[in-house]
């Protein structure tokens, strides 16, 4: 089809390096490849040489999708030259491993790309999840409920915007992978690839064309679109739920990722970076880059008049789609951005000031998020609500405030907020600390120590400063550690210590021999597991909270964040929201009741909960909860009037967990 070939590299032991252990990509955590592509940029050889990239670059940081990283580069091979190529991930167990840590042989990895196959493990999970929609209603909260259980389902709807929004003209009946790890409660997840029919790339890929009525369509042929493959998003589309965070969160993705100057910038500074190569790469390939404006600046503003274009004509689309009256406007701002966040469905608005355009009497959900040291007082303008989360809806052109104050401390002194004491073997930093100033106040540090007792100390040097709400990074080994974080700042070392990987003590001393802060950590319950060698960190949930309980810290993301906001932090409503470590069902109280009694439970992750009450023959005689839930505490009341006396059980099930118990009702 083109005379330029794609490369893919694979790393054998019997070979010789059985990984490439380089950094390929500089923003990337990830050091070392079990393989990696050449890629020729495919349709796209024929018109710009970098659309996918462009498409997965918009996503990066963005959206929680698995995509492929982008690295232009120019390739010669025995000395000739061999034009651009573009480096990137495969999408296989290796990049799972890399990106999750989990081990590639214990997932399921589905392609559909014209048919149905597993890459690794089997279909069958995939099956029995397509069966369930296929035979059920997912208009009954329930069925969805359970969708939501084994499905990442903000993952899932962001996955279809992006191909939505791009206009993909090969696609769903083919180019879709989606994975999830062989374990009850895994959720699927989505991977996005083959963008190369996208932004003005193809007939079916146009500004204006509908690519939700193509993702949708009950009768379409068999590429791009045949039923089976647009059967998920309708059934769900059937659930008013789904429906609504749908189309409010294709508006959320216009204002944000898809905001169309970002858009513009991004192809322009991609267009940029290959510019000066174009020439000689069609000097080598005189067909590459020659459809449609048939030279490299034309084709590049295809793209930009798609990005100018596209916002309007596709919500014109969903209106259609929807029969939604139209649109209305939301001026969004913060009192000062310094003491807060803001979110609407979950994505941050990272300007302050700006008007967002969203569908008209469609809920928006949105959120205020305090920083450390701060707390939500109230919404000012169209909600006047003092919940920092909470849904708005819009008929006319509206304003939106969020309002925060400074919160009176419970600490004020530095604190030990993150700690590394076992990293994973694919990316090792040895040991390190994180501390945490929470008043405005910087703190000298000149002659205190870190250390795991009055022995084995590391002693802050003249000039050590921890500036007021700032970081600290305090490394064993600067070298290893700058060399795979060279882009985090305040970091000092080195630590003539490690940490037990069982568990350990730090302690941070004043000159005057004064332990300011303590922490005594271990890697079994009821402290956190996941931080021992799986690339988690330990990380406080909330630097004004007592460090000293287990209840307090959380497992980081892969690689924590050092130096940095813990990505485990959370609050509302001022006060730091403590979840459950552990999944746990208490005793009903009362106990003997009659005829109504509390059952209370919670659980640590988002799973889907059943909470079901049997007779003493087996028989479940009611169901109380059957729902997706956020990780928390609950209670629900179960009444048995219209039962008589007599021993009963109650049963919490969420994900592999399951625990009974016994209560007595007496009349």
């Amino acid at each position: 089809l083109y005379a330029q070939k794609s490369l893919a590299f694979y790393f054998r032991g019997n070979y010789g390096f059985d990984k490439l252990r380089y950094r390929l990509f500089p923003d990337q955590l990830i050091t070392e490849y079990n393989n990696f592509t050449l890629r020729s940029s495919g349709q796209d050889w024929w018109r710009t040489m970098f659309r996918d990239a462009m498409v997965q670059t918009l996503i990066e940081k963005e959206m929680n999708i698995d995509y492929q990283d982008y690295r232009p580069s120019i390739l010669f091979i025995n000395g000739q030259y061999w034009g651009i190529h573009n480096v990137g991930e495969k999408l296989n167990e290796h990049y799972v491993e890399s990106h999750y840590n989990i081990n590639g042989d214990s997932i399921d990895l589905i392609e559909i790309s014209k048919d149905v196959q597993a890459n690794m493990g089997d279909v069958a999970a995939y099956n029995s999840m397509i069966d369930f929609i296929t035979t059920h209603d997912l208009s009954i909260q329930s069925n969805y409920d359970y969708i939501k259980s084994i499905v990442a389902m903000d993952e899932y709807i962001d996955y279809q915007i992006a191909q939505i929004y791009s206009a993909n003209g090969d696609w769903p009946g083919s180019n879709m992978k989606l994975w999830r790890e062989r374990k009850p409660g895994a959720r699927w997840r989505w991977m996005i690839y083959d963008l190369d029919f996208t932004f003005g790339g193809n007939a079916q890929g146009q500004y204006y064309t509908n690519t939700l009525a193509q993702a949708t369509a009950t009768n379409g042929p068999e590429w791009p679109n045949p039923p089976w493959a647009t059967l998920m998003l309708r059934k769900l589309l059937a659930n008013t739920e789904f429906k609504n965070e749908f189309i409010q969160r294709y508006a959320v993705r216009l204002n944000t990722t898809y905001e169309k100057n970002r858009v513009v910038a991004i192809i322009d500074s991609l267009a940029k970076g290959i510019a000066s190569e174009i020439p000689r790469h069609k000097t080598r390939w005189p067909q590459s880059i020659s459809l449609d404006a048939k030279n490299f600046i034309g084709n590049v503003q295809i793209m930009k008049d798609f990005a100018t274009m596209r916002p309007d004509t596709s919500m014109k689309h969903f209106r259609t789609k929807f029969s939604i009256a139209g649109n209305n406007s939301l001026y969004i701002s913060r009192n000062d951005p310094a003491q807060g966040k803001l979110f609407t469905h979950s994505i941050e608005v990272k300007k302050n000031g700006v008007t967002h355009i969203f569908f008209r009497n469609i809920p928006i959900k949105i959120k205020a998020q305090p920083m450390p040291g701060y707390r939500f007082v109230k919404w000012q303008g169209v909600t006047t609500s003092t919940n920092p989360e909470t849904s708005i809806v819009i008929s006319t052109n509206s304003t939106l405030t969020a309002i925060f104050e400074p919160a009176v401390l419970s600490v004020t002194s530095p604190v030990i907020n993150e700690i590394n004491y076992k990293s994973a073997a694919i990316f090792d930093t040895d040991d390190w600390v994180e501390l945490y100033n929470p008043s405005a106040d910087s703190v000298n540090l000149n002659g205190w120590t870190l250390g795991q007792d009055s022995v084995n100390t590391f002693t802050f040097s003249p000039g050590s400063v921890l500036k007021g709400r700032e970081y600290l990074v305090v490394v064993r080994d600067s070298t290893k550690f700058r060399s795979l974080r060279p882009e985090v700042k305040n970091v000092v070392g080195n630590l003539s210590f490690g940490f037990c990987s069982s568990g350990d003590h730090v302690q941070l001393t004043n000159p005057a021999k004064t332990i300011i802060d303590e922490v005594t950590f271990m890697s079994a319950a009821p402290w956190i597991t996941a931080p021992n060698g799986t690339g988690a960190t330990l990380s406080l949930i909330d630097p004004q909270k007592d460090n000293a309980l287990p209840a307090h810290w959380k497992a980081s993301k892969l690689y924590g964040t050092p130096n940095a906001l813990n990505d485990v932090y959370t609050k509302v409503n001022g006060s730091s929201l403590e979840l459950p470590e552990e999944y746990v069902l208490y005793n009903n109280y009362p106990n003997p009741f009659n005829p109504t009694t509390m059952i209370r439970y919670q659980i640590p992750e988002q799973n889907f909960v059943i909470v079901s009450v049997f007779n003493v023959l087996g028989k479940e005689i009611a169901t109380l909860v059957r729902e997706q839930q956020d990780a928390g505490t609950y209670s629900v009341q179960w009444n048995a009037n219209r039962l008589s006396s007599g021993i009963y059980f109650y049963t919490l099930r969420a994900g592999n967990f399951t625990a009974t118990k016994k209560l007595l009702l007496l009349k």
